[in-house]
């Protein structure tokens, strides 16, 4: 056997990074990269990561595509990504402004979407950053956005509260330009779950460096003389007319804008992160952090973050409240963080069980609920009293609106229920249901395949996600045998898939739940031990 000389392994190291920076680059020469923003960027962001201008397009979801697809063609990509049929969608070009913002400038013609990827972009030869604009139905269904004329522009809609002393993007309009300001203000309320007649006030972001400007709108001047056009923001709250402006340490936008901007230079410099950490662990025992999951996160996490059990709670909102406010003053934190009226609150207690999974253990009771923070972390987890954990239950209408919770006895249990799809090798949540202990699953079958989307006489397959630590253990159930007989009960989790009983189960790798879950569960201990496998999901490509 011959060994090389040290050098010469150098050497040839150097030659192979050589060749491969060499391919890179011709492969660079071959492709674009098209980040696209869409409303649910502009949401994520706004507020939390940035309080300027619309969206940070490094965050955003790029695509890697050669420079000779048709774009065409290219929307056919992002309709299996994003999940939008090609003809629910309309792209924006962004342009830079001469104030250094950034912003929707018009949307593509019929006869750019022709073009080739390559012919789009050559006004940018690093990358094309595009808006996807999808218009939904009441539903959540898409469908194809409406007819723009020369006369139509596209605004954006930030919404202050000066109590909170936070702004998030509420959505966009299409509005006419000769149009008044004074003519939407009742569909800027609806952005914002406003009655149609509350007053509120408007304001133009216009600019942020090198300093902040932010104008108060005239509301019956019309956007044209307003000088209002395509990609602009509009910041509104409600008006504090009747009340007294001096309670709130920033009334109103434009003074919230600025302290952020000046927030954001000294933060830039060093000098506020230590100042405000000092601050906060000085005060740290006066507060409990307070972390509130909702059906939202167990929707965004399940399948995609994780896979057991229900919700990572690092990762949901957090709020951190003093200690000695009553639940009752917490609960309208809440209604004014995420627009659900306090009456149509109901609140669970998570627990840990022996099995080591965390699941929703009870409801708050109403004597708990007048009782103050410091003393509901007591009665939750007296092991640990830094944080509270609980699972916020809301009850929709057909319309998105929220209605009472329904009154529960002894005899119901909450269950959540998570559907499996063998052929896409995918795990996803699908909601939660009260049954009678006394009940059978059978009872519910309609209900399940309702939740599923799938036909009321749909054949499933039920099982019980029972626990994944040091094992996974999940069992068929009995769709004959009572809830009780079961031993099912609040916080369990059913997951189900269509019945393979007439169908050739060696068509799939994992016919079945608890061999997915297994197959996760391993691959999960594995990432483990080799951390340089950042994500599971591209490792389960690799493997197949």
């Amino acid at each position: 056997m011959t060994l090389l000389a040290p050098h010469s392994i150098t050497l040839k190291k150097e030659q192979e990074e050589k060749e491969k920076k060499r391919k890179e680059k011709v492969e660079d020469g071959l492709y674009t990269i098209i980040k696209v923003a869409r409303d649910e960027d502009l949401a994520e962001q706004i507020g939390k990561e940035m309080y300027f201008d619309l969206v940070d397009h490094d965050k955003v979801h790029a695509f890697h595509i050669q420079k000779q697809m048709p774009f065409t063609q290219f929307k056919d990509v992002v309709a299996k990504v994003f999940r939008i049929p090609a003809q629910f969608q309309r792209y924006w070009l962004w342009a830079k402004r001469q104030n250094h913002t950034y912003r929707p400038d018009r949307a593509l013609t019929v006869q750019e979407e022709v073009q080739s990827v390559g012919q789009l972009r050559e006004g940018n030869t690093a990358e094309l950053k595009l808006f996807l604009e999808v218009e939904l139905c009441l539903d959540l269904r898409p469908f194809p956005p409406p007819e723009k004329t020369k006369e139509d522009i596209i605004l954006f809609f930030k919404f202050y509260d000066p109590l909170k002393e936070k702004i998030r993007y509420v959505g966009r309009l299409l509005v006419k330009e000769s149009g008044k300001p004074l003519e939407i203000l009742t569909k800027i309320n609806e952005l914002v779950g406003f009655s149609p007649d509350e007053k509120i006030e408007l304001f133009e972001e216009i600019k942020f460096e090198p300093n902040v400007i932010c104008e108060r709108i005239d509301s019956k001047r019309s956007f044209r003389d307003c000088e209002i056009g395509d990609g602009d923001i509009i910041c509104f709250q409600k008006s504090l007319q009747n009340q007294c402006s001096e309670q709130y340490r920033f009334p109103e936008v434009p003074s919230f804008l600025e302290y952020m901007h000046n927030l954001q230079i000294k933060r830039n410099k060093g000098q506020e992160e230590p100042e405000q950490k000092k601050k906060e662990n000085a005060e740290a025992h006066l507060y409990k952090i307070i972390k509130v999951a909702r059906d939202e996160d167990l929707g965004e996490q399940i399948g995609k973050e994780i896979y057991f059990d229900l919700v990572d709670h690092d990762k949901v909102h957090s709020f951190r409240i003093r200690k000695q406010m009553p639940f009752t003053l917490f609960k309208e934190e809440v209604a004014r963080e995420f627009g659900i009226p306090v009456q149509f609150q109901r609140y669970w207690l998570w627990t840990k069980r022996q099995n080591h999974t965390y699941r929703p253990n009870r409801p708050l009771t109403a004597q708990e609920e007048i009782q103050s923070v410091d003393q509901l972390r007591e009665v939750s987890d007296k092991g640990n009293s830094a944080e509270l954990k609980l699972f916020l239950e809301v009850d929709l209408c057909l319309d998105l609106r929220p209605f009472a919770p329904p009154g529960t006895t002894k005899e119901e249990i909450l269950l959540f229920f998570k559907l499996y799809d063998p052929l896409k090798e995918k795990i996803r949540y699908v909601g939660r249901l009260f049954v009678k202990g006394s009940g059978m699953p059978r009872e519910i079958l309609t209900k399940l395949n309702k939740l599923a989307g799938f036909l009321p006489d749909e054949e499933i397959e039920l099982f019980e996600e029972i626990k994944f630590e040091p094992n996974v253990m999940c069992e068929h159930i009995d769709s004959n045998l009572s809830f009780r007989g079961s031993q099912l009960g609040n916080g369990d989790i059913i997951c189900f898939q269509k019945s393979l009983r007439n169908q050739d189960s060696d068509q799939y790798r994992f016919p079945e739940v608890p061999l997915f879950l297994e197959y996760v569960h391993d691959l999960q201990v594995i990432k483990d031990r080799f951390p340089r496998i950042q994500s599971l999901e591209t490792y389960f490509q690799g493997r197949k």
